[in-house]
């Protein structure tokens, strides 16, 4: 995450290339997101703009509302109208929403570092739609869309997505970015209609088509899958586990750098001959890491720790801090040798 103080258009077109987006004033990836407190894989879209034409379903659409609505496309201003318009929508988000429109997009600031549009949709002189889009050298992002909940049938959000589309196309821009989407949780699919779209693979740093995604390789399910591998033997090995749930693992601490931070939502901790021991499982380098963590037996007892008794996981809302590595390894047979070994 970063909070440049300038951000010039072909400097965002390099961040968007890898897999980086907008939030407020900030930039930043992600590569888990949590919704209704279960953990997804967040995967990051794009579209290619050369050559595109809107299939027949999206013509329909377009053609609709364009017939009903008058649509504005126009460099970005926050104003009242909007605000309240983004007031009666945000109930329908989940997660954490910002208080205002201004807080969203600005971070309640003055200025505004990136180029934004908005795509305005009016009944009348209502205002029943608006969506943001930042303009880079050669790509859009599409930032937030939202619309008055009483016009639901018209699809607006998809259309000032399908707008931006063409605005992109018309001034004649390579890429268009919606953002992500996330497996499993429908919510998001409706960005997979907008065409042939491709996927950023952060493994492998490429954009790749999205019919290559393999779903067995999606960060949660990698973790997951990996983890429960592990846990299930050191159960074999008589070693007490519990499975963490760590929302705080892309948070930064004073004092608490990377190298002491734990940096992925899912974790292990373990107990051997009355020794603590957290495992953490490292998607870029496929590696389990054995650590000690400055925390000891009695953050178990904390009140900050929450069972979730369907999934048999905790989920720890208080920062852990590494102590040391004490041992790395591919094989998880080498981390349990490990964990029974250590101190011995």
């Amino acid at each position: 995450m970063r909070r440049p103080k300038l951000l010039p258009r072909t400097k965002l077109d390099e961040y968007l290339a890898k897999g980086w987006f907008r939030m407020g004033q900030m930039i930043f990836t992600c590569h888990f997101l949590y919704f209704e407190e279960k953990l997804y894989s967040s995967v990051w879209l794009r579209l290619d703009l050369e050559n595109y034409k809107f299939r027949k379903s999206l013509r329909k659409i377009f053609k609709k509302n364009q017939e009903k609505f008058s649509t504005v496309v126009r460099p970005a201003n926050i104003t009242l109208e909007k605000e309240e318009l983004y007031r009666r929508y945000k109930g329908r988000l989940g997660g954490y929403v910002p208080n205002s429109l201004h807080e969203s997009l600005l971070d309640n600031s003055s200025s505004n570092i990136y180029d934004t549009y908005e795509c305005c949709v009016y009944d009348g002189d209502k205002l029943v739609a608006v969506s943001f889009f930042d303009v880079g050298a050669n790509s859009i992002a599409s930032i937030k869309g939202i619309y008055d909940l009483d016009y639901s049938k018209y699809s607006l959000g998809f259309y000032t997505m399908l707008v931006e589309m063409k605005s992109g196309i018309l001034s004649k821009k390579k890429y268009y970015y919606p953002g992500y989407f996330v497996p499993n949780y429908e919510k998001f699919d409706y960005k997979l209609r907008i065409g042939d779209v491709d996927f950023y693979d952060f493994k492998n740093q490429r954009w790749q088509a999205i019919d290559q995604l393999d779903k067995e390789q999606l960060p949660y399910e990698k973790l997951k899958t990996k983890l429960d591998v592990l846990q299930k033997e050191l159960v074999k090995a008589e070693v007490h586990t519990i499975l963490l749930s760590y929302p705080l693992y892309d948070k930064r601490y004073i004092g608490l750098g990377n190298r002491k931070s734990f940096q992925h939502p899912l974790l292990i901790l373990c107990e051997n001959n009355e020794q603590s021991f957290i495992i953490e499982y490292n998607l870029m380098y496929d590696d389990y890491r054995l650590c000690t963590a400055v925390q000891k037996k009695d953050m178990l007892l904390s009140p900050n720790w929450i069972l979730d008794e369907k999934q048999i996981v905790f989920t720890c809302l208080e920062p852990l801090m590494r102590d040391e590595i004490i041992y790395i390894s591919h094989d998880p047979l080498e981390i349990i040798l490990a964990v029974l070994n250590h101190g011995v």
